[in-house]
């Protein structure tokens, strides 16, 4: 029952999100069909098409960004400020049972999207292969779909998948808290919000006047160097089970102050 409570609650968010990675995924392939399949295209240097997927993974990530935002205020928070949520409470079911089987729900549907953000990327990748010309790189002639995907092997790839859910996870673990918190939708979005711009300014503070620290990343960047020299940054699996391991405080949290909450 609470399954498909949360479902409801969330799947006008996740139908959105859904709508715009297919709308934003047929734009692309149209203009892929569209591009010229001569040399002369501005498309057909590694510059210009990496340029591209990177324009297209920015706006997926944009957009997953504004989403985990959404799918954060909703649930039982929400329904608390709307006066139905006193209804629930009374119901013979853990208060933490609302709060875990929403957490869950919000993170398999995140997670649904990304992977659906791919299989967009992909047919970005695909669709453009298909329809661009050759060009010269180190003296050899080869396809730009396999130069783009000799340089994203599936282990990079993976891993930068991984770091956008934990980023998108986080996201909507602190919407989720704050609206549980304050009951309140909007003031649980404000106190996200609030939050990371709080995060960047002091970070940014740090950096400034302690140049050699190494605050946390919240995107959690896996690689420095140039796109043809990835490496991994020192540390990284560290940061990784960090931020798995801080996960699960946010419903914890949110879980206490459902237990205080007065019906």
């Amino acid at each position: 029952m609470l399954l498909w409570k949360s479902w409801r609650d969330l799947r006008i968010a996740f139908f959105i999100g859904l709508g715009w990675l297919a709308l934003l995924a047929i734009l692309v392939i149209q203009y892929a069909l569209r591009t010229p399949a001569d040399s002369s295209t501005i498309w057909a240097t590694p510059d210009k098409t990496f340029g591209l997927v990177v324009g297209f993974v920015a706006l997926q990530t944009a957009f997953l960004t504004v989403i985990a935002f959404a799918i954060g205020t909703l649930g039982i928070g929400r329904e608390i400020a709307g006066g139905s949520g006193s209804f629930l409470l009374t119901c013979p079911i853990s208060r933490g049972y609302y709060v875990w089987t929403e957490w869950f729900s919000g993170l398999a549907a995140l997670g649904a999207l990304l992977g659906f953000s791919i299989v967009g990327l992909w047919l970005a990748i695909h669709f453009h292969a298909i329809r661009l010309s050759s060009f010269e790189r180190s003296g050899n002639t080869t396809t730009w779909h396999t130069w783009i995907m000799a340089s994203l092997p599936f282990g990079v790839t993976l891993i930068h998948v991984l770091c956008a859910f934990l980023f998108l996870a986080l996201i909507f673990g602190i919407t989720h808290l704050g609206t549980v918190a304050f009951r309140h939708a909007t003031a649980g979005l404000l106190f996200s919000i609030g939050f990371f711009v709080a995060w960047l300014v002091v970070m940014e503070i740090l950096r400034h006047n302690y140049p050699g620290l190494a605050p946390p990343d919240l995107l959690l960047r896996p690689y420095t160097g140039g796109f043809d020299h990835l490496r991994l940054i020192p540390g990284f699996t560290s940061s990784i089970a960090i931020r798995l391991a801080i996960l699960p405080l946010f419903p914890f949290a949110a879980q206490l102050f459902l237990r205080r909450t007065e019906v």
